[in-house]
């Protein structure tokens, strides 16, 4: 009888899985008009913006927008400046890649070749791009724990699907004799995490298009709000949850005398529930998955003290809130730099004894310390109010507020790596 592997702490994570990636270069080659005739060519500065892609069967298409900068020196000897958006259009070979799929792209330009003719009228350019595609896969991975890099990860907390039904009655516009089509698809949806469960919101959006008694295609609009729930067990506020709609079933009746439309949209919402944890993934030998590695992480309390004028005279504070808006960060090396906004809601009562509200925005920067953090890393920041004590001044007129904030950083970089697939029994 064969052995059983002995394996570490099993987790269920959902992880994006490297399917490929290419490299292609393309070569744009366009001339110009300049507004003033040149003698020179000074500088071109070029990015590539809008970029757009699309996955098709084994390939991956690339759109986008290469905006120039252009300095030249003219015939009177003055520097001029020329922009120009060149659109361009090109395709990358990916086996595996199937529609539906994530894509990385990063675009670079290579080399600008410039050469003034027509008497410097015309600029001729040359600009070589390379784009490098990796094509991912969102997949669900049983994987094994222990010693092997620490990286954030999506821990499956649990999936389910539930069928709701959206019934109504439209009045037509126009007397109808004949429903010729009824389109319908799910429209900003909203959810909400509670104890084991998922309270889903959204709207049916429905294009109806029907001939009428005078033998024209007319079409109306209508969108109808809904709210589902299902039941996922260990589901907790907080957690992550992406919700896949779907429209299984359209039966539309259209009455007798022509002016109503009755109509039955079944609908399947397929919820899956995740949390963000840091686990140790044990390397292996099966998929190649690409996930971000914890650099370090750290947490720095900041104080926060003001002063200001109230609009009212206070006799007491009754509640202030804080909370962190506007948050960016920036990594460097050994740091990250994170600034943002505090913004507080203060409920007084005034010499009325009527209750006031005022609010104040006060800006803040910080930086933390993160070893091993490097530019372009990535950052998560989770910043949190611990504190708030205000002093209101004798008359009434100043209140002082100390605010303490807890700022917490996490650096990360992706990485790719293979893992050790186990099946459910760990065999």
């Amino acid at each position: 009888m064969p052995e059983l592997q002995q394996v570490g702490v099993l987790e269920l994570i959902k992880a994006p899985v490297v399917i490929g990636e290419n490299v292609v270069q393309r070569m744009e080659v366009t001339d110009l008009t300049l507004d003033m005739p040149a003698i020179k060519v000074r500088d071109i500065n070029a990015v590539v913006s809008d970029i757009q892609t699309d996955v098709i069967e084994d390939k991956v298409i690339i759109q986008g927008i290469i905006h120039k900068q252009i300095f030249y020196v003219g015939t009177d000897d003055i520097i001029h400046h020329q922009a120009e958006d060149i659109a361009f259009s090109t395709f990358i070979d990916v086996p595996g890649a199937e529609p539906g799929m994530e894509v990385l792209i990063e675009p670079t330009i290579e080399h600008i070749v410039t050469k003034l003719v027509a008497n410097g009228t015309i600029l001729h350019q040359k600009v070589v791009l390379q784009f490098f595609v990796k094509v991912l896969s969102v997949q669900q991975l049983i994987v094994e724990t222990g010693s092997g890099p620490l990286v954030k990860a999506d821990r499956v907390i649990g999936e389910n699907s539930v069928q709701t039904m959206v019934m109504n009655d439209v009045s037509l516009a126009v007397k109808a004799i004949k429903i010729v089509d009824i389109s319908a698809e799910v429209m900003e949806l909203d959810t909400e995490v509670i104890e084991d469960k998922v309270i889903i919101q959204g709207v049916v959006h429905k294009q109806l298009f029907y001939i009428g008694e005078d033998e024209v295609e007319h079409h109306q609009a209508e969108d109808i709000p809904f709210s589902e729930f299902v039941d996922i067990p260990g589901a907790e506020p907080g957690m992550n949850v992406q919700v896949h709609p779907a429209v299984e079933h359209i039966k539309q009746e259209l009455s007798s005398d022509g002016n109503r439309v009755n109509q039955e949209i079944v609908l399947e919402l397929f919820v899956k529930v995740t949390e963000s944890v840091q686990i140790n993934v044990v390397t292996g030998d099966d998929s190649l998955v690409m996930l971000p590695e914890v650099i370090g992480e750290n947490t720095k309390q900041i104080l926060s003290e003001t002063t200001l004028a109230l609009d009212q005279t206070a006799i007491k504070i009754k509640e202030i809130t804080a909370v962190f808006e506007d948050i960016n960060a920036v990594v460097i090396n050994d740091k990250v730099i994170v600034q943002g906004i505090i913004h507080k809601q203060i409920f007084y009562v005034g010499e009325d004894n009527i209750e006031y509200h005022q609010a104040e925005n006060v800006p803040f920067s910080t930086f933390v310390d993160v070893m091993g953090a490097r530019p372009d890393m990535d950052v998560d920041v989770i910043p949190s109010v611990a504190f708030i004590k205000p002093l209101l001044s004798h008359d009434g007129n100043l209140l002082t507020q100390k605010v303490i904030g807890d700022i917490f950083v996490k650096v990360t970089e992706n990485i790719q790596f293979n893992v050790n697939e186990v099946g459910p029994y760990g065999i």
